[in-house]
């Protein structure tokens, strides 16, 4: 059974906290409109065992080289391997290939799903879904958070961020080295948290790129910001956004007016320009790939989809579409993992019974095929 509902009604915290209480295990979706932003939290028996956001910068083989339990060829290596298979997680091919211990990857995974549900909690607007799901809880789980634990926590970093906003905006804010800070001035002394944070300052990564990759939470680092600044180290700066979200909103509508009109090749052209001022934006990698579709640019289209899978492998658009192009061009292995990554993530619903359909469809053919070929 699905419960969904708007925040504006009930917080995320609220819900987070009815789902504890009554032992849920399945899969909450959490969208804001005004971020484009959405995040993904799967629950087992009430705990949380996974979490996402689709805009985070965050990422578990960064967080385990930054702490020195990695290597950058350890994690080149595991990545390969997923994506041989998709629906195999990085924390479990890295266990595998014994590259990690157990317990690292506890504390990680843990650090990355506490500062998730941290960052979600203030959305005061957008839309929440859970869905129930038994097979989440015949997984193998690597931690667990519980959320009353994550719920105090996180009001309490709510109520410090309104001290820290007077100083450090938001987590968007780039903090900046101050005018007079290269004159003549007293020695600072300062902690290592300090220098470790102000030796990454560039001038161009916002807070939350800087604790993405100091492997640190937001939270922390906009504090040792607030303190640098308060002491006349550094400045902070708003980011200039490359084209405002009702703009960059109205460009998407524009390329869907235009599919809808027939007109491909245009919509293609406008998708391509977002894509490449956006190229960390896997909805756009998507459109591009709609829009190669709508050309008959199968190849061309299965690699915008691919590249959208890589930008987010949650994303469900992605790989529904990953599926059906890579059919298109004959490669039978990608469309069979994309559309088994896709049922994993998915709800029920239209997308969901295609989809399954036609990865039934093509195992059949492919057993046939290979029984012709046999004999």
């Amino acid at each position: 059974m699905a419960i969904e509902g708007a925040l504006a009604e009930l917080s995320i915290q609220d819900v987070l906290q009815l789902l504890e209480l009554a032992h849920k295990t399945g899969v909450l979706t959490v969208r804001s409109e005004r971020l484009n932003d959405e995040a993904i939290v799967h629950l087992s028996r009430g705990a949380i065992v996974f979490a996402v956001r689709r805009r985070s910068t965050r990422r578990l083989g960064q967080l385990l080289i930054r702490a020195g339990k990695l290597t950058q060829r350890e994690l080149d290596r595991a990545l390969e391997l997923q994506r041989s298979d998709p629906t195999r997680r990085l924390a479990e091919i890295l266990l595998e290939m014994g590259s990690v211990i157990e317990d690292e990857l506890e504390r990680q995974l843990r650090f990355q799903m506490e500062e998730t549900i941290y960052e979600v909690m203030p959305w005061d607007e957008g839309y929440f879904k859970f869905e129930e799901r038994g097979e989440i809880g015949e997984q193998r789980l690597l931690a667990r958070v519980r959320v009353e634990s994550l719920l105090m926590e996180g009001a309490r970093r709510i109520d410090e961020w309104t001290r820290l906003e007077t100083k450090v905006p938001s987590p968007e804010a780039v903090p900046v080295l101050a005018a007079n800070a290269d004159r003549e001035v007293t020695p600072l002394e300062l902690r290592s948290d300090e220098w470790e944070v102000l030796a990454e300052i560039d001038g161009d990564r916002d807070v939350r790129q800087l604790a993405a990759d100091l492997g640190r939470s937001a939270f922390d680092v906009a504090k040792i910001i607030y303190g640098l600044v308060s002491t006349g180290v550094l400045e902070v700066t708003e980011r200039v956004t490359r084209i405002p979200e009702l703009e960059l909103r109205g460009a998407v509508d524009d390329v869907e007016t235009l599919l809808r009109g027939g007109r491909a090749e245009e919509a293609q052209k406008l998708a391509a320009q977002l894509e490449t001022s956006f190229p960390e934006r896997a909805d756009l990698a998507v459109l591009s790939g709609r829009a190669l579709v709508a050309q008959n640019r199968m190849r061309a289209a299965t690699e915008s989809f691919s590249r959208a899978v890589g930008l987010d492998p949650l994303s469900m658009d992605a790989h529904y579409l990953l599926g059906f192009a890579a059919i298109r061009t004959g490669e039978l292995e990608r469309a069979t993992k994309a559309w088994e990554t896709f049922l994993r993530l998915a709800p029920n619903g239209e997308q969901r019974q295609l989809a399954a359909q036609a990865l039934a469809s093509l195992r059949a053919l492919t057993q046939l095929v290979r029984r012709v070929i046999t004999n």
